[in-house]
């Protein structure tokens, strides 16, 4: 697998399972894996820049894992907080067909709305239920156009399972 996206909502583990997936990939000495981070705000331009830029050739000896992926994070977070998607009438397919394996982490509502003194980004407090619904249906949509999408909870600790077929 060259390019793994893992999404889902604040405190559901994806940095976690981002590092614990680096270090299994990088146990293969012919075999390299590193981690990146979407860019946060920034306009579509440099969204789509980051995308060309990060996504791997297939059939590469490196693994790319995406702790969180520009496309996803718009379709949650655009039209949330301000209104509207800005991939709106672009050809995401192009990024998303490049992505062998989406992982949805989903440990549960109570984990998930368990953030303690974190801090969030403003309005992921006042809409976290709205945001886990919208990433349900990412999720749902994704595997309904043929992606392949796996789910993982951390609580259940079986991330090295998420990389067998």
């Amino acid at each position: 697998m060259n390019n793994i996206v893992v999404f889902g909502c604040d405190n559901s583990g994806k940095s976690t399972l981002c590092s614990q997936l680096v270090s299994l990939l990088n146990e293969d000495v012919d075999f390299t894996a590193d981690t990146r981070h979407t860019p946060g705000p920034v306009t579509v331009e440099e969204m789509i820049d980051y995308m060309n830029e990060s996504l791997v050739p297939k059939g590469s000896r490196h693994t790319r894992i995406f702790d969180r992926f520009p496309v996803i994070e718009e379709m949650v977070y655009g039209p949330l907080l301000r209104g509207y998607n800005k991939f709106t009438g672009l050809d995401i397919d192009q990024y998303l067909n490049k992505v062998d394996l989406f992982i949805y982490c989903n440990p549960g509502l109570f984990t998930i709305l368990n953030w303690g003194e974190r801090e969030q980004y403003p309005g992921i407090k006042d809409n976290a239920l709205t945001i886990i619904s919208m990433y349900n249906e990412i999720a749902v949509a994704l595997r309904k156009m043929g992606y392949k999408v796996k789910e993982y909870n951390f609580k259940c600790d079986n991330y090295k399972e998420l990389l067998n077929d």
